[in-house]
């Protein structure tokens, strides 16, 4: 077993037999997909029965946790691949995707590195709003808030590994993991890699975990104390670049509005 896809999930059966597809119509040997259903009511047991005698690459548990983080830290001890992937059950991976990062995990070997590809962004009514290209990140432009990157685990992969190196995912964050994931993987110096390509697919929902925290100035709050938190650890250099690339992005935006004022009049 070289991949296993993990999917937490929690009252999401409306979703689950496409994410369950989604992985099914491109499965390849060497794949395993785990759901970790959170004791869910709402009809998702029934569908994971139904679609495990279908797919016999298809695993799964129905348990009460203690969050997402929480389910997310059981998946990674039960893989049996030695890559990982988090797919949130709202979200999909491009189709063909999975034998061709499957090649690359063949020959990247078991030591920790991160993959990653693109994203797509996608609304309630199913039209793209964005495409999330991570294509220059780095630890100093993450702490300075001034890069993208891979905000959603649909479009990266890594190997188990990883955790041994920065533990795993904090079980009292419940929004922000991936963030802190991305920024350990960076403190850590873990190598990583950019495949300018599309490789997942996150539908940003109103009525999601994500979307109602983003309705508010929660999440971004959330996000500016982590940085410091990791700012605060970081090497004396990295601290020196990243409030240097605060001042010029800051000096930047400033002559910016400048200049579009005067454009306007």
């Amino acid at each position: 077993m070289i991949l296993t896809i993990l999917t937490p999930v929690y009252q999401g059966a409306s979703f689950l037999k496409a994410c369950i597809e989604n992985v099914a119509g491109q499965w390849t040997d060497g794949i395993e997909h785990l759901v970790l259903d959170g004791g869910s009511t709402d009809g998702t047991v029934e569908i994971l029965k139904e679609m495990s005698a279908l797919y016999p690459h298809l695993r799964w548990i129905s348990e009460k946790d203690k969050g997402q983080s929480d389910a997310m830290n059981k998946g990674i001890a039960m893989a049996r691949g030695s890559w990982i992937s988090f797919l949130n059950v709202d979200d999909f991976y491009e189709p063909g995707l999975l034998p061709q990062v499957l090649e690359a995990m063949e020959r990247k070997g078991d030591k920790p590195c991160l993959l990653m590809g693109n994203l797509n962004v996608w609304n309630e009514k199913e039209e793209l709003i964005s495409v999330n290209r991570p294509s220059n990140m780095s630890l100093p432009l993450m702490l300075a808030d001034i890069c993208e990157w891979p905000f959603n685990p649909s479009a990266y992969f890594y190997p188990v590994s990883v955790h041994k190196t920065i533990g795993n995912f904090p079980e009292n964050e419940h929004y922000a993991m991936d963030y802190d994931f991305i920024l350990r993987v960076l403190m850590a110096k873990i190598p990583v890699y950019y495949h300018d390509e599309i490789w997942g697919n996150f539908r940003l929902l109103p009525e999601a975990k994500t979307g109602k925290d983003q309705a508010g100035d929660a999440s971004y709050s959330r996000a500016a104390a982590i940085r410091n938190s990791f700012l605060a650890k970081a090497p004396f250099s990295v601290q020196v670049q990243t409030r240097i690339l605060k001042l010029f992005w800051a000096v930047r935006n400033k002559i910016y509005g400048i200049l579009h004022t005067r454009k306007q009049d």
